[in-house]
């Protein structure tokens, strides 16, 4: 097949979103198909709408400018650019199958503003596609509920080969129960909605007391900046953490999976997660999951076995979890075992890419019927 893949940007950003869709793409080309990435300029939410109504945006031609794609998967995150059949049309031609590639709704993320109108352009859009491409069960249904009805629609969630942590169960199990403080790893981006200070305030309570135990957090991510890096500054500040936090920045490859390797536990305490990737390389380096339960985690993790899945807002239950964890070493490397146990019967990319192939292929010949289309990879 000849597939065009639609994002806004550069396709080397670094976020779960971006990194599933890198992967994707060359899973597929593994199999033999043709995929080019188009990016569309990423502009600020009002404008892309604008945009959308006056009829913006750019067809996916082949590059030679002749033959048109079979399928265009667009990356759901584009959908405020090409909202209206006046700016789809010009970015599938006629007769090409239009696919979301859906990671969370727009609409759907907690505090949201404008929250009835960001609704209403998301429907339409998706109005406009032949099905969906879901990286988790909780989005499909979400998406399902959107419109009111269902839509042919993959449930592919990420594979786990992107990342190859090449620890062994000894090697999880015996830093589990190193003495000190227990290591904290937190990545992702340093934004309120990732929840960095809830967890820090959780950390503070956790080593208050007597004999209460010690932490330490590792931080990477794209740093914050604005108040939110001056409330995360004070709150480290006021907590007396200044000694405990570390921030990295960025990380890729070599430097990042040394952090994972080292680190005890993940910890990710954002307003709301789909499936996240890096909860799943988590698990892949023996680590222990402390993770939101809103969204599409319990998908991958299992609360009491590779970790917890914890209201974000319920930071008792985070302090408890902490604790647990700091004091009870056996548990931890009990968890730690079970945490690289999921990651091996995870799929691979390989397999995803199969999925979505067999759903490609398909998805003309079943429009008529949408009811059979709800597939899942495990």
């Amino acid at each position: 097949m000849r597939i065009a893949l639609v994002i806004y940007g550069r396709p080397d950003q670094i976020s779960g979103g971006f990194i599933y869709d890198r992967a994707l793409v060359a899973a597929l080309a593994a199999r033999g198909h043709r995929v080019d990435v188009v990016s569309l300029p990423w502009h600020e939410y009002a404008r892309a709408v604008v945009s959308s109504a006056i009829g913006g945006g750019g067809r996916a031609v082949d590059r030679d400018g002749s033959v048109p794609y079979d399928v265009v998967i667009e990356d759901e995150l584009i959908h405020p650019s090409v909202f209206t059949a006046r700016a789809a049309s010009g970015l599938a031609a006629r007769g090409q199958v239009r696919v979301a590639l859906v990671h969370n709704l727009r609409c759907g993320q907690p505090g949201e503003r404008l929250r009835s109108i960001k609704t209403a352009v998301e429907r339409r859009y998706f109005h406009g596609v032949a099905g969906a491409i879901a990286v988790c069960s909780r989005t499909r249904d979400d998406v399902h509920t959107l419109l009111g009805r269902p839509l042919p629609c993959l449930v592919a969630r990420p594979g786990r080969d992107h990342v190859r942590p090449d620890v062994g169960e000894g090697e999880a199990a015996a830093r589990a129960v190193e003495p000190g403080p227990l290591r904290v790893l937190h990545v992702a981006a340093v934004q309120p909605h990732k929840g960095l200070d809830r967890l820090l305030a959780a950390i503070a309570r956790a080593r208050a007391g007597t004999a209460a135990p010690e932490f330490t957090v590792d931080v990477v991510g794209a740093s914050a900046s604005g108040s939110y890096a001056r409330r995360i500054r004070r709150q480290i500040a006021a907590l007396d953490l200044g000694a405990r936090v570390r921030f990295h920045g960025l990380l890729r490859g070599d430097s990042l999976h040394a952090l994972f390797r080292r680190s005890q536990i993940f910890a990710l305490p954002s307003d709301r997660e789909a499936y996240s990737l890096a909860c799943l390389e988590a698990l892949g380096h023996g680590l222990p999951v402390l993770a939101t339960s809103e969204g599409g985690l319990a998908e991958m993790i299992t609360g009491g076995e590779q970790g917890w899945l914890i209201d974000p807002a319920d930071e008792d239950s985070w302090v408890a979890r902490l604790r647990e964890l700091a004091t009870n070493r056996e548990r931890l490397r009990e968890m730690s075992r079970a945490a690289l146990a999921r990651y091996r019967t995870h799929a691979s990319w390989s397999e995803v890419a199969a999925s979505v192939e067999g759903f490609l292929t398909a998805l003309p010949d079943s429009l008529s019927s949408t009811s059979a289309w709800t597939r899942g990879l495990g």
